[in-house]
């Protein structure tokens, strides 16, 4: 009888040594695998450094697999999405790519103007309506060269400064108005091959992330007021003097049409090309526009 009793005994620790051990395997099993089994998210990587301006083709990147806590905000799922725009930030080989470095974001949040600056380039705005800025078409990325219409009052030296400047060169010539002739017409590209880094707004769609097709109501009212807005502003890429030239050019805030923003091909070779700018004289001589002549009127006999 003691016998049985001590074998159930041994028996029943047997048993509970067993469940303890099967116990301490299944909660180590969860938990060594849970590292391993972690939910991990899609996103593309650079295969190569993406300098500024390049265009971001699904050929620079890679997919990769990440942790979602390593996952960046903005981040880019699908290869096809990238539309060669222009890269609005420098990207390392093995970084995220970005929305914004790829240049297809929706949204005008956490906009970093200064990081899209290289050495030497400084951030120049200049307010542009709908016909000289476009119809609004322009984004982030694109180069632009920028032309100047002025009325300008001419001038001419004073006979008392041409005349005292024959005795002496040195001295400064003075100028006067020339009385009878109104404000005349010049037009000159002053600026070419600049980059835009950002524009207050545009009617350019953005590249849709989502999977559905129609647009959002919040979409749809974006849009409407879109096609609301009379003026723009646009940041492009220049250098301190090309701000003193913008300055002078657009010195009132209110002044509109004295600069036109015209949209270039990104890759385009011709950085810089030479221009005759335009003046009524070269308009007349260089593409044979006729002056006007007055019209004299037969004076009529009175009536007997």
């Amino acid at each position: 009888m003691k016998r049985s009793n001590r074998l159930v005994i041994l028996v029943g620790l047997l048993l509970a040594v067993l469940a303890f051990v099967a116990i301490i395997i299944v909660l180590n099993g969860r938990g060594g695998g849970t590292s391993e089994e972690k939910r991990t998210v899609a996103v593309l990587v650079a295969k190569q450094d993406i300098a500024i301006g390049e265009p971001v083709t699904p050929d620079l990147v890679e997919a990769k697999e990440v942790l979602p806590d390593a996952v960046v905000a903005t981040r880019i799922s699908d290869a096809s999405l990238l539309t060669g725009r222009p890269a609005l930030f420098a990207v390392v080989k093995g970084q995220q790519v970005t929305q914004e470095a790829a240049g297809i974001s929706q949204g005008t949040t956490n906009i970093n103007v200064e990081g899209q600056l290289q050495p030497g380039e400084k951030a120049i705005a200049f307010q542009v309506d709908r016909v000289t800025g476009l119809d609004f078409l322009l984004q982030p990325g694109d180069h632009i060269d920028i032309v100047l219409a002025e009325d300008v009052q001419p001038v001419q030296e004073t006979q008392d400064s041409l005349t005292a400047r024959k005795s002496d060169p040195t001295l400064q010539p003075r100028y006067e108005l020339v009385s009878g002739l109104n404000n005349v017409r010049t037009v000159k590209t002053i600026l070419q091959d600049r980059r835009v880094l950002y524009v207050s707004a545009t009617r350019i769609r953005g590249v849709a992330t989502g999977t559905t097709a129609s647009p959002t109501p919040g979409q749809q009212a974006q849009q409407q007021n879109q096609a609301q807005f009379e003026v723009v502003v646009i940041v492009f890429a220049g250098t301190d003097q090309d701000a003193e030239l913008i300055k002078f050019a657009q010195n009132n805030l209110g002044e509109q049409g004295a600069l036109t923003a015209i949209l270039r091909d990104t890759d385009d070779p011709d950085h810089e090309v030479v221009t005759t700018g335009i003046t009524l004289d070269r308009l007349i001589k260089l593409y044979g526009v006729p002056l006007p002549n007055l019209v004299v009127l037969p004076t009529q006999s009175p009536a007997p």
